[in-house]
């Protein structure tokens, strides 16, 4: 059987390119499991809806998509090339926006370890809707109904609720929008909402009740013993 030495085999599936020897070309990476809809100078990411299996192959590097000749290039070369994504109201394209972005379930996300994204993001001011995915200001996020009894909805503070096993928690910064226990009410260990004196208690001073109460009269300058 003849041999070829050196022969480097490649054909291009669905934009990404499988490699024989996993070597890549400039700007490319080799993926075990990458999209099988990678996006790419004419196919913005939000225009992709990829339901297919994950392929292995060279696929383009963070920043970069492919053009029409099958080359990586920056996404700013796409832009260049007359190739802006079309974005949405209160949108605007990003070559490196940030890979967990601000959305009305989450208006101020933790800090993001994953690298950048390119696509279509909200402007600055507005939130994605995760109902309608949407970019839309706080005060016009889709309200989700609370089903439970004795909840309502609140657009910042369903991180940090008042339950039982700890009624006075110490809260950061993080806004989270979702389903907290009415007024007065905590959060028992099944999930229910429930007043303070449902709350189990060890039959010492440190009980739900006296936190609670801890916790009213550091707000009105009291001292409780």
């Amino acid at each position: 059987m003849l041999r070829i030495v050196g022969l480097f085999v490649f054909f291009v599936v669905s934009s990404g390119f499988y490699v024989a020897n996993e070597e890549c070309p400039t700007n490319e990476e080799y993926l075990l499991c990458g999209s099988s809809c990678p996006y790419n100078c004419t196919n913005p990411p939000e225009k992709v809806v990829c339901a297919q299996e994950c392929i292995e192959g060279c696929f383009c590097v963070a920043g970069y998509l492919r053009n029409e000749t099958g080359n990586c290039v920056l996404a700013e070369e796409c832009l260049k090339a007359g190739n802006t994504p079309m974005c949405e109201e209160n949108e605007e394209f990003m070559s490196c926006g940030s890979a967990c972005p601000a959305t009305c379930s989450q208006p101020e996300p933790l800090e993001c370890s994953l690298a950048c994204s390119i696509g279509c993001f909200c402007k600055s001011g507005y939130y994605r809707d995760d109902a309608t995915n949407k970019c839309v200001t706080l005060d016009k996020c889709s309200i989700k109904p609370c089903t439970k009894e004795n909840e309502v909805f609140d657009m910042c503070n369903a991180g940090c609720q008042p339950s039982c096993k700890d009624p006075d928690p110490v809260c950061t910064k993080v806004c989270s929008s979702g389903c907290v226990c009415s007024p007065g009410l905590l959060r028992s260990a099944d999930k229910a909402c429930v007043s303070v004196e449902k709350c189990p208690s060890n039959g010492t001073y440190t009980g739900p009740l006296s936190k609670y109460l801890n916790a009213i009269n550091k707000i009105l300058h009291l001292s409780y013993v």
